[in-house]
């Protein structure tokens, strides 16, 4: 499996919750999947597969399978969205 594959995402605790990135779960694509986690629980230290957090703590979840051109364009668009907030802009 892939160890590394997971990123919680917690700096704004009421958009908080974790990426997950897997490929091939369909042949050609990767697998990109989402969990919001309610602001009132602590992920800082915990994993989405963790037991502390329960079903009611997770308050939306979406999976999407991209091409690898999809996946290409997003690369390109997190690049550009992370030059423009180090410049201030």
């Amino acid at each position: 499996m892939h160890p590394f594959n997971k990123i919680r995402c917690n700096s704004i605790g009421y958009r908080q919750g974790f990426i997950e990135i897997l490929p091939n779960i369909h042949q050609g694509h990767i697998n990109i999947e989402t969990w919001s986690v309610h602001p009132e629980t602590d992920i800082s230290n915990i994993d989405i597969s963790d037991d502390q957090i329960s079903d009611e703590s997770v308050e939306g979840n979406t999976e999407l399978e991209m091409s690898i051109d999809q996946a290409e364009q997003l690369i390109a668009l997190l690049q550009a969205a992370i030059s423009e907030v180090k410049s201030g802009g």
